[in-house]
């Protein structure tokens, strides 16, 4: 029997996620194609058989129980969408947007080839107003090979289980159209300068001249005109944006034919000292430990994409009401809303690139547990060495750059997580300081550190910690720990229990988690521990190590015992 949020059962099956998916780029502009579309699965060099179309629910992944259907994409194959709709062909410019499909498509409007795209976590569009009509056909080819090929799959496997999850395939966020006038903004890329009191605007797009607004609690803060691609604007009295005050300003670009709407938070991340000399993560140059958890973004009916946008609001909600500051999204891109909540409740957030390349339980799992270290170059127990695959790895990796740049609440990125399909993780660092000097890089999470980034991020599940510092100068994070289990019956669709501590009493687990955080997190603080990520946010499938139930419906600790351990870990570092 399937499991299902609240949100899941409620939901308008015609019309699922209507909302505005591109929360930093606004315009008036907006058509939703999410609801009952078709699909088949052919061979892969297969066409569709025009008798063979059954429907599915997008953008719920194929399989998943929101989209209506039980099958699973293999390789070899290849998923078809088909989409009737009706639309009044604009003079503007017609941009067809996807917010992602895994993990390769081919897009046909009215049977003429559209383009295509790569990898499974990152936005795109295509300009068809050389194709829309009054009545049209929508296609989309899907190719995904998961675990199997050569693009990011994450915690997506074929043969899931344990702490490995059911794979999405094809569409799996919202499908929209925008009409686009003909001097547009195509994107601004949005850098505060939080020392200098200002904001850097770079902007994309075809027009001449800009009308720059920015404003702040509905106060004009700032106005500027420009016919340059880049601009400084400077700020008066400038309001920080923190977790316990996250202040967002509006920004107004307006041009000769087009207004779009956008935001930012002004804020500074940094690695600085304390009073006692420590090391530590600063934010707006002053020090603040970060009491996070790992947060792996699946629902038990979406999958990898949320059921509501309420949905993803309730569980940020509740994060926050128990004192956590932060979340480490955990080898996922999520949708940009998600982000945009964060931004606007204050989350600080750690974001991971998701993993690929072949996964080696005793080379990636058993060996480094017990503390084997290895190189990482051309490392064929890594499981990337392959040139192709490397590539394909830094084309997502700038996908994923491009498109989250602008979110406030992102204060690191990290590349890779516990050596999975881990290469040269010096250059790569280097590459993203090279693209973002603005934020914080914890290059290796967990295992193979070689030595590059901000962080020095320790994984531990089975031994007992305690700080080491290193002659590097770096943040000394615990980037992953706790990971205690306990299934709530009825409320969790686990085949079999996976997780690092068992209990099979919740006021156990309770004092347990209560007790780690005590010995473990309290205690290092003033030793040189500056932030802290548990797993996890929610069961998931058989990894029933999350303080929220699958289905989201029980926590299953004491929050307000847990708001105020959080507190206590706060006040902890000598500012």
């Amino acid at each position: 029997m399937k499991l299902f949020t609240d949100w899941g059962k409620n939901i308008d099956l015609r019309a699922p996620l209507q909302e505005y998916p591109r929360m930093q780029l606004q315009r008036d502009s907006y058509t939703n194609l999410n609801g009952v579309w078709e699909y088949q699965i052919t061979e892969r060099n297969g066409e569709p058989d025009p008798s063979k179309w059954k429907k599915i629910i997008v953008p719920f992944a194929l399989g998943s129980a929101l989209s209506h259907t039980d099958e699973q994409l293999e390789p070899g194959k290849a998923l078809w969408y088909r989409k009737q709709f009706a639309y009044k062909p604009s003079i503007l410019h017609t941009w067809l947007n996807f917010e992602a499909v895994d993990q390769f498509c081919t897009v046909y409007m009215n049977g003429i080839e559209v383009g295509s795209h790569e990898g499974g976590y990152t936005p795109f569009g295509f300009d068809i107003s050389s194709m829309i009509k009054y009545q049209n056909s929508l296609m989309v080819r899907c190719i995904d090979d998961s675990d199997k090929g050569e693009y990011a799959y994450g915690k997506q496997k074929l043969e899931h289980g344990g702490m490995w999850y059911t794979p999405s395939s094809g569409i799996w966020q919202t499908v929209w159209l925008e009409d686009l006038p003909e001097h547009a903004v195509h994107d601004i890329k949005i850098t505060p300068d939080y020392d200098n009191s200002a904001v850097i605007l770079d902007f994309a797009g075809n027009f001449d001249q800009a009308h720059i607004v920015i404003s702040a609690n509905g106060t004009v803060v700032h106005r500027g005109l420009t016919d340059s691609m880049h601009y400084e604007a400077e700020l008066d009295d400038v309001h920080p944006w923190t977790p316990s005050d996250p202040f967002l300003y509006d920004l107004y670009v307006q041009t000769e034919d087009d207004v779009v709407k956008s935001y930012f938070g002004m804020r500074r991340f940094s690695a600085g000292h304390d009073k006692e000399g420590t090391v530590r993560f600063c934010l707006n140059n002053r020090p603040l430990f970060f009491s996070g958890l790992l947060d792996q973004g699946y629902t038990p009916d979406g999958l990898m994409t949320y059921p509501a946008d309420e949905a993803m609001v309730y569980e940020l909600t509740k994060i926050k009401a128990m004192g956590f500051n932060m979340l480490r999204k955990h080898v996922k891109v999520e949708c940009r809303r998600w982000y945009y909540h964060c931004d606007r409740l204050g989350i600080l957030v750690m974001q991971d690139m998701p993993s690929g390349g072949i996964y080696d339980y005793k080379w990636q799992t058993v060996m480094p547990t017990i503390g084997f270290k290895q190189e990482d170059h051309d490392n064929p127990k890594l499981g990337r060495t392959d040139k192709r695959a490397k590539q394909v790895y830094y084309d997502e990796l700038d996908g994923m750059l491009d498109n989250l740049y602008n979110c406030t609440c992102i204060f690191a990125w990290c590349p890779f997580n516990e050596g999975w399909g881990q290469f040269d993780s010096k250059e790569v660092t280097d590459h993203i300081r090279a693209y973002d000097s603005t934020r914080l890089i914890d290059s290796a999470s967990g295992w193979f550190d070689q030595g590059a980034g901000d962080f020095t991020s320790i994984h531990e599940y089975f031994l007992p910690f305690r700080v080491r510092p290193t002659k590097e100068g770096r943040i000394y994070i615990l980037s992953e720990f706790g990971g205690y289990s306990y299934i709530e019956n009825g409320h969790s669709d686990a085949e079999k229990l996976y997780g690092y501590k068992k209990f099979t009493d919740k006021l156990e687990m309770d004092a347990s988690v209560n007790r780690l955080y005590e010995k473990l997190i309290y205690r290092n603080i003033r030793k040189g521990l500056s932030g802290c990520i548990y797993t996890q946010v929610s069961d998931i499938e058989d990894e029933c190590n999350g303080l929220f139930t699958a289905d989201r419906k029980i926590i299953k600790i004491d929050e307000k015992k847990m708001r105020r351990m959080n507190e206590r870990l706060y006040r902890r570092i000598m500012k």
